[in-house]
């Protein structure tokens, strides 16, 4: 029911009709002169999907306004790390949502030298650490201080990793640095690859059922913290003189002797997009998303079963005063 309003709500207000329409415009507004007639080109705007379903939900919300508007947006499969080239090339639009600290000299040299453009922050409030079941705390007392970790190795061990404790990572292509962390802190683990985020939520759902042992990576906003009980170690704070001057920090002949680095989501997109979708450019340097919002919409998928198109018609019916005056102001703004 709720699919069928949202698709009818879309067909109602496309292109130029949803400039004039009764919910961007009271009676008594002026309407103004200058409105943008879209779509200023056919050709779709790609948004690819990443490997997480924040990314699945930031990415069609953004694409489901989009064709409000009129233009046509398709949702290809690719991943992080070949899709860069491909935004900056102008084939794939762009991602909103984009986690610069985990790429961050892929993101400078994107928006700086080949193609792409920073438009600014998405919303979301992020954070990356090492995280454990606080059940564990009983079993290595020393946590959630960094220090603790070599006393309680064999306790995170797995048969692959005896005598080292086993650190469950994010999949190769995400660069976080861990394995260059533990040899600057001399941590006695080894990095495990995941698969993805549907890995690491299992890996995570199966400790708690056991009440084993688990030292993962993951992130936030995620709905997971919602469902578990996860605490971040604490490692020495993150400073730039950590990635870039061996004599910062506790390890005088190594970078990277500390924590993650304070996160960014930004949104990285093809430079061309402000030429060939004018009003697009400006709804898209409008949007923005909340962790609540996200949190609640992955949650639905993940947790709930219920499908990405269908959560997105669903947020998009209910908060109709959230992403209307985006729209509107993409519309009515063309000189912009």
């Amino acid at each position: 029911m709720r699919r069928t309003t949202a698709k009818g709500c879309i067909g109602a207000l496309a292109a130029l009709v949803f400039a004039f329409s009764s919910v961007m415009a009271s009676e008594d507004e002026e309407i103004p002169d200058s409105v943008a007639v879209t779509p200023e080109s056919t050709d779709p705007i790609k948004l690819p999907m990443w490997e997480w379903t924040g990314h699945h939900v930031t990415q069609m919300l953004a694409g489901e306004i989009l064709k409000t508007m009129g233009y046509n947006v398709e949702y290809p499969h690719v991943g992080e790390h070949p899709s860069i080239p491909l935004i900056t090339s102008g084939e794939l639009a762009g991602s909103i949502e984009y986690w610069v600290s985990t790429n961050r000299v892929k993101f400078y040299k994107a928006t700086q030298l080949q193609g792409g453009e920073d438009m600014g922050y998405l919303g979301l409030a992020p954070g990356q650490a090492w995280y454990y079941p606080s059940y564990v705390e009983e079993q290595c007392p020393g946590l959630p201080d960094w220090t603790a970790l070599n006393d309680c190795a064999e306790l995170f061990a797995s048969d692959e990793t005896f005598p080292n404790g086993r650190f469950l990572d994010y999949p190769a292509e995400w660069l976080l640095y861990n394995q260059e962390r533990i040899d600057a802190l001399g941590l006695d683990y080894t990095p495990v690859r995941s698969s993805g985020e549907g890995s690491l939520i299992t890996e995570i759902e199966s400790a708690y059922a056991r009440k084993a042992p688990l030292l993962v990576m993951f992130w936030s906003p995620h709905w997971i913290f919602s469902k578990f009980d996860l605490k971040p170690i604490k490692f020495p704070t993150h400073e730039v003189e950590c990635q870039t001057d061996p004599s910062w920090g506790i390890n005088p002949d190594a970078i990277y002797d500390c924590g993650t680095p304070v996160e960014e989501i930004k949104k990285l997109m093809w430079g061309g997009i402000r030429e060939k979708w004018p009003a697009a450019y400006r709804l898209i340097r409008n949007f923005t998303l909340d962790n609540d919002a996200q949190n609640a919409m992955v949650m639905k998928i993940d947790v709930d079963g219920e499908k990405l198109e269908d959560v997105i018609a669903q947020w998009m019916d209910d908060n109709q005063d959230v992403w209307h005056p985006w729209v509107k102001d993409a519309m009515y703004n063309p000189g912009k």
